[in-house]
C-alpha cells in the first residue's frame, strides 16, 4: 500500500515539472507573438502616413553606395541624396527602415537600382 501511494506522488511530481516548464514556454511564445503583432500594427499605422518599408544595403566598390530594397515589393532603389548628413545615422548594411521618397528621372547610377530622392526616413523595429 506504501509503495503504491510513493509511486503515484513520483507521478504526480513528475508530471506537475513538466507542465510548469510548457507554461514557461508558452509565456514566452506569446510574448514573441505580442511583439510581432504590436510591430505589424505599427507598420500599418506608418503605411497609412505615406511611408514604405525597407532595408537599408550597403554596396561595395559600385557607383551607388548605398541601395534600399523595398519589403513588398522586392524593388531596389539608389537614394542619390543618402549621403547628406541627415541621413548619416541610417546608413548601415541590413537597416530596417520606413522611408518616404520621390522617383527621379535620370540615367541610373547602378544597372539594376532605380533613382530615387529621399523625403523622410524612420528606423523600424524589429
Amino acid at each position: 500500500m506504501l509503495t503504491k501511494i510513493f509511486t503515484a506522488s513520483l507521478i504526480i511530481l513528475f508530471t506537475s515539472c513538466s507542465s510548469s516548464k510548457n507554461t514557461k514556454q508558452e509565456a514566452e511564445n506569446n510574448t514573441m507573438n505580442n511583439e510581432q503583432s504590436e510591430n505589424k500594427i505599427m507598420d500599418a499605422q506608418i503605411i497609412n502616413e505615406g511611408f514604405h518599408l525597407g532595408e537599408i544595403q550597403h554596396l561595395k566598390n559600385s557607383k551607388c553606395e548605398y541601395i534600399i530594397i523595398d519589403l513588398a515589393t522586392k524593388a531596389k532603389f539608389d537614394p542619390i541624396n543618402i549621403s547628406e548628413k541627415t541621413y548619416e545615422a541610417f546608413r548601415k548594411d541590413t537597416q530596417k527602415i520606413y522611408y518616404k521618397y520621390r522617383p527621379l528621372r535620370m540615367m541610373n547610377r547602378c544597372p539594376d537600382a532605380n533613382p530615387i530622392s529621399l523625403i523622410e526616413i524612420k528606423k523600424r523595429e524589429g
